[in-house]
């Protein structure tokens, strides 16, 4: 089958066992783009066009701004805070400040590293759906996965429509993970709580100590 994504960042991210697969493809994809933009991206006209359109997030103007390409941060910076300084009008009543603080608003609430990703998230989370309905050993490494976040499950949930005539077999089994993997986070949770009882004279096992991180990372993904 012609996917319309690489399909090598899906079999090593599940084949890798870890609290979301999706998550670490997010991440590669991730850096990978913070690296263009401090990279070769600086340059290219297409690049600075996005740049001007849509700007970057604070976390990932932060990492650009920890990079090691200052002048090319401050290149991409410059040609964003013109394009926003454009849009700053004078204005002579509270209406019309309203309309222009709104637009102001929606302006800086876009990132074009994280536009991107998510519209590559998208692509990956159905061919998801396509590879567990076409690769022969795909289900299996899918059924023995660890769970994943919940905004992954959702996502995949949601387009398992491209399994096609697989869907039901592949919801169940998207579902049956999610739930072991939650099962799994509450009783390690349970543990832990424990572990503050004064008659629990242990001090536990490394199960129990990482399960407020494990749960963390199942209900918000990797915010760390």
């Amino acid at each position: 089958m012609q996917y319309h994504i690489q399909t090598t960042p899906i079999w090593d991210s599940f084949k890798e066992k870890c609290h979301c697969p999706m998550c670490k493809i997010y991440n590669i994809s991730e850096n990978r783009l913070i690296k263009q933009y401090l990279g070769e991206a600086v340059m290219l006209p297409e690049y600075r066009v996005k740049v001007n359109q849509r700007g970057f997030c604070a976390r990932h103007t932060l990492a650009l701004y920890n990079g090691d390409n200052k002048l090319g941060t401050a290149l991409q910076l410059q040609t964003r805070t013109e394009a926003v300084n454009k849009q700053i009008i004078s204005v002579k009543n509270a209406k019309r400040a309203k309309v222009l603080a709104k637009q102001l608003a929606e302006t800086l609430d876009t990132c074009v590293i994280c536009d991107t990703v998510d519209e590559m998230m998208v692509r990956y989370s159905y061919t998801v759906a396509q590879m567990y309905a076409n690769e022969k050993d795909f289900p299996k490494l899918f059924s023995e996965s660890d769970g994943f976040c919940m905004k992954h499950f959702i996502q995949l949930m949601y387009y398992a429509d491209y399994a096609g005539k697989s869907a039901e077999q592949y919801l169940r089994d998207l579902i049956s993970v999610q739930k072991r993997a939650l099962s799994r986070c509450e009783s390690d949770l349970d543990g832990f709580a424990a572990q503050f009882d004064y008659r629990h004279s242990s001090s536990g096992s490394d199960r129990y100590n990482n399960a407020l991180k494990n749960a963390i990372l199942k209900l918000k993904g990797d915010i760390f």
